[in-house]
């Protein structure tokens, strides 16, 4: 997931930045490069503990819903 997220965010931010062009494609490489240790240490920090969270609000409102 945070291989995704990084490359997706970087390619869609750097993307508004640059339009379609080479120096897109250049920067969106070197965004993934910066992005991707990032979101992997975010995740391996924060991960189990959001899983949680979203699985407890996915559960409340499983039980809400009709």
């Amino acid at each position: 997931m945070s291989s995704f997220m990084s490359m997706a965010l970087s390619g869609v931010f750097s993307l508004l930045e640059f339009g379609i062009s080479w120096t897109w494609l250049q920067a969106w490489g070197q965004s993934i490069l910066i992005a991707l240790p990032i979101a992997f240490s975010l995740d391996m920090i924060f991960g189990d503990k959001l899983r949680f969270l979203s699985g407890k609000l996915a559960d409340k409102a499983a039980s809400v819903w009709p």
